[in-house]
């Protein structure tokens, strides 16, 4: 990404919010520096977040996906209602496809990766502010590949009826369509990793999907999520 030069007058306003106390103040650690970026709040994430952020009146939020008892993407979504003016970028440690595409339906303004350089941060930051958005390249184009491919998946096989599934694979097809990792499906039911894997290939082979995106949004068409 080429370095952005902002044109505002005063400082870009952002609010972080992430259950990590170890990201926050990394990032605040970047911004201190940047004389066109003011931090005006920031929080974990949990109960009372929106108020945080309402009361604060940022310019930008850096939203965490991932967060203990919360979920960022209903926090964008209830932003979205209460606070339309306030511009999201979407910040995640997990350099996932399927994260980028629920970014984009939640009509957010970017999603990068939190090992992000600081020049590629505070770009970002800028660039939204200026009114453009901000996507991880390779993440963007796996997303839109899958999508594109799932079609041909879904002309296939529409619905559970047409492909016998197992009650394992059905829950693994529900979980994944939550944006759900092997090691989180692993957890919650019960089962190893490898098992966790297999499924998933055999789950591919079903439906003809090449990636877990597109079995995600077969789970999503078939009203699995």
């Amino acid at each position: 990404m080429r370095t952005i030069v902002s044109n505002h007058q005063t400082p870009i306003n952002i609010f972080i919010v992430d259950d990590h106390e170890v990201v926050r103040q990394g990032l605040k650690a970047i911004f201190q520096d940047e004389p066109e970026i003011k931090l005006v709040g920031e929080s974990d994430g949990q109960k009372g977040v929106l108020g945080e952020i309402i009361k604060a009146q940022p310019d930008i939020v850096l939203l965490d996906i991932r967060i203990s008892g919360s979920d960022g993407f209903e926090i964008a979504s209830q932003l979205s209602i209460k606070l339309p003016s306030i511009k999201i970028l979407m910040i995640s440690g997990y350099e996932s496809e399927l994260y980028l595409y629920e970014s984009l339906n939640h009509k957010v303004k970017g999603f990068i990766p939190k090992g992000s350089s600081k020049a590629y941060v505070c770009a970002a930051i800028k660039m939204i502010a200026l009114g453009g958005t901000v996507w991880h390249d390779e993440l963007l184009y796996r997303a839109i590949y899958g999508l594109r491919s799932s079609n041909e998946a879904l002309n296939k096989k529409m619905v559970i009826g047409e492909t016998h599934l197992k009650p394992r694979e059905l829950k693994i097809l529900g979980l994944l369509a939550k944006g759900k990792l092997n090691k989180e499906i692993s957890g919650e039911l019960q089962i190893s990793i490898d098992t966790v894997k297999k499924d998933i290939q055999q789950l591919k082979k079903k439906y003809g999907a090449l990636n877990r995106i597109q079995l995600a949004t077969i789970a999503t068409e078939m009203q699995l999520k």
